[in-house]
């Protein structure tokens, strides 16, 4: 059997559930899935966002996407957490997303959008191995996962391609920055629990935690063991963690290095 939600997010997926009901019709929804955080058992309540994949037994209708955009931003508090969502056809999964993706749409940061993220491969993996059954056929039993090879390349792809390009816009962002002024713990804890976890996957095809990652990064990059000891602090809660420009820099460095490392991974 799968997991099933904790308390922590029970309230906002019950929010979520009820609004749902209003928008989508029983017969349009296959299923309702945990992903993110929740499902990898590092949510934080009050800092994670709540990850909801809805599979749909077909394309929905342009009125019905109008009111699914309605209903995130109805659900919207314009800060973190924020209740992100995908709503893809079960017809689509473990596969790629599609290039023109119409009758579905993605929630990031709150932002409803038509048309699928390019996350979905991480959606499919997380889902086939940890996904928490909300609604529907437990998760497990769906067949979801991703093509290993596929997921690989993708995670090599996001490295190369979204990591780099954040490290040299940490880079340029804080370059005229006085070192010693404050870097917000938010990106530090991005920045320090993001790329790692690609290269785990690349490596061993698992799928880690942001916590875990603070950790599996320190091994991977003894040199900023100190550095990601306060960024899992921070992730963890601690308030009194605070972190510099020249952390920042040092966060970007790294980032730099995580994405150097994977190439070397066969």
């Amino acid at each position: 059997m799968d997991s099933k939600p904790s308390k922590p997010f029970q309230g906002d997926l019950d929010v979520y559930l009820a609004a749902l009901d209003s928008v989508l019709p029983a017969e349009a929804v296959h299923g309702v899935y945990l992903t993110g955080s929740a499902a990898l058992g590092d949510y934080r309540h009050g800092q994670s966002d709540l990850d909801i994949l809805t599979l749909t037994t077909r394309a929905l209708t342009e009125d019905e996407l109008t009111g699914l955009g309605q209903l995130h931003k109805t659900l919207e508090t314009g800060a973190q957490p924020h209740t992100d969502a995908h709503y893809i056809s079960r017809e689509c999964l473990g596969k790629l997303p599609l290039e023109h993706a119409a009758g579905h749409g993605y929630v990031v940061d709150g932002e409803f959008q038509r048309g699928m993220s390019g996350q979905e491969l991480v959606a499919w993996a997380i889902l086939d191995r940890h996904g928490i059954t909300v609604r529907g056929p437990e998760a497990k039993s769906l067949g979801a996962a991703p093509d290993a090879g596929e997921f690989k390349a993708w995670n090599r792809g996001n490295l190369d391609g979204y990591w780099r390009m954040r490290a040299l816009q940490v880079h340029q962002a804080i370059s005229e920055r006085d070192p010693d002024d404050e870097f917000l713990p938010y990106f530090a804890v991005w920045l320090g629990t993001g790329p790692g976890r690609l290269h785990r996957t690349i490596a061993t095809g698992e799928i880690i935690s942001k916590t875990q990652c603070a950790d599996y990064t320190a091994e991977l990059l003894p040199g900023y063991a100190d550095l990601l000891k306060r960024v899992k602090a921070s992730r963890l809660g601690d308030g009194s963690v605070t972190f510099t420009m020249n952390d920042g820099r040092l966060l970007g460095d790294l980032v730099e290095e995580v994405c150097d490392a994977a190439k070397s991974l066969p």
